[in-house]
C-alpha cells in the first residue's frame, strides 16, 4: 500500500504537469470539442502531409490533455484507421486527443520502414507534427502515446526504438505489427534474428496484440524474399523488448476466454506489465474487436481499444512513472 506521503507526492506530480505552448489558445472555428477534422500539415522540407484530429468533448484550452497518434496499415488511409480503431469514439476515449496521420504514397501508402519508401523520413515528420500540435492545443507533453496497425504497428515500434522519439512518447501499442529486420534470406531465423533497437531511455512500455492465424504477418515470423527482409516470431520480438529493458525472458502468463487468449506480462514488482503481449488464437490480421470492423467481419473475444487506453493511462514521462501502481 502507498504511504500518505507517497500518495501526496504522486498526486502533486500528476496535477502539476506543465502544459504545452498551446494552452490558453482557442481552437479552430471549424472544429469543436467532440468532433474530428482533416488538416494539412507542411513539413520543414515543404511536403504537405494530411492528418485527421479528434478533440474530445471534455477538452479545455487550459487543461493539459493527453494525445494519441494512430498509424494506419500499408495501402490504407487515415479515415480507415479512425474507423477501425475507434479512438474517436467517446465510449472508449472520453479525454484524449487522437491524431491519425496519412502515410505518403509511392503507388500505395506506406511508412518509411518499407524498402519502396526510401527517402521518406516519417520519424521527423511525426516529431515536427507533434511540435505543431503542442503549439496549437493544450497538450500534456508527458502523456503522448503511439499505436498502429500492421505496417503502422511496425512504424510505432520504429518510434519506440528511435533515440529521440522514444524520449517524447510515453508508451506504445502496436497491433498485428510488421517488425521487419534487414537480414539476408539465409540469415532469417525468426526465433533468434537480431532485432535492431536503440531507444533513448531504459524504460519503454510496450503493449502488443497478435493473432495466431495472421497470414500477412505470421505469428511464427518468417522470410520475406520479395522485400529482402525477415519477420521475427512474435514471442521472440516480445521477449527481446523485455530483455532490452532488463526484465529477462520470463513472464506472468494468464489464460483468458477459455484459453483462447493468452496474456503475457513482463516486468518486476511495480512495473509488471511494462511489456505485455496478447496472443489471440485463431485471429487473423485484424484489430481485435467484439463487433465486426474494417478488418474482421466476425469479431473476436475482446476489444483492444479500451485495453490500449487503460495501458496508456498507466504510463507517463519523464521516467515512465506507473501512475496506477500500488507499490511504493
Amino acid at each position: 500500500m502507498r504511504s500518505p506521503l507517497a500518495v501526496l507526492i504522486l498526486t502533486i506530480g500528476i496535477a502539476s504537469a506543465t502544459g504545452s505552448a498551446g494552452c490558453g489558445q482557442s481552437i479552430s472555428l471549424n472544429q469543436g470539442p467532440g468532433s474530428s477534422q482533416s488538416v494539412i500539415f507542411t513539413t520543414s522540407d515543404g511536403i504537405h502531409r494530411p492528418y485527421r484530429i479528434y478533440i474530445p468533448s471534455s477538452y479545455s484550452i487550459n487543461t493539459p490533455t493527453p494525445l494519441i497518434f494512430s498509424f494506419h496499415g500499408w495501402n490504407r488511409s487515415l479515415e480507415w484507421q479512425e474507423s477501425l480503431t475507434q479512438f474517436s469514439n467517446e465510449t472508449w476515449n472520453p479525454d484524449t486527443i487522437a491524431v491519425y496521420p496519412q502515410a505518403r504514397e509511392q503507388g500505395r501508402a506506406g511508412w518509411q520502414r518499407d524498402s519502396e519508401y526510401q527517402g521518406i523520413d516519417d520519424i521527423t515528420f511525426i516529431m515536427e507534427l507533434l511540435d505543431d500540435l503542442q503549439d496549437k492545443y493544450c497538450i500534456n507533453p508527458t502523456r503522448i502515446y503511439v499505436t498502429g496497425k500492421s505496417d503502422g504497428g511496425g512504424f510505432a515500434n520504429d518510434l519506440a526504438c528511435d533515440k529521440i522519439a522514444s524520449t517524447r512518447i510515453a508508451a506504445f501499442a502496436p497491433v498485428s505489427g510488421c517488425y521487419f529486420q534487414d537480414v539476408s534470406e539465409e540469415d532469417c531465423h525468426p526465433n533468434t534474428v537480431p532485432i535492431k533497437c536503440t531507444p533513448g531511455r531504459s524504460s519503454v512500455p510496450i503493449l502488443e496484440f497478435h493473432g495466431t492465424a495472421d497470414i500477412i504477418v505470421p505469428y511464427e515470423g518468417g522470410k520475406r524474399p520479395q522485400c529482402k527482409k525477415c519477420l521475427p516470431s512474435i514471442p521472440h520480438y516480445i521477449r527481446q523488448w523485455s530483455k532490452r529493458l532488463g526484465y529477462g525472458l520470463h513472464s506472468k502468463t494468464t489464460k483468458l476466454y477459455d484459453g483462447n487468449v493468452w496474456k503475457f506480462e513482463y516486468g518486476h514488482k511495480g512495473k509488471l506489465g511494462i511489456v505485455t503481449h496478447y496472443r489471440i488464437d485463431g485471429l487473423g490480421h485484424a484489430w481485435p474487436s467484439t463487433e465486426p470492423n474494417n478488418d474482421n467481419p466476425d469479431g473476436t473475444y475482446f476489444e483492444a481499444t479500451p485495453i490500449i487506453m487503460d495501458f496508456f493511462r498507466r504510463w507517463s514521462l519523464p521516467d515512465n512513472e506507473d501512475i496506477n501502481r500500488d507499490e511504493m
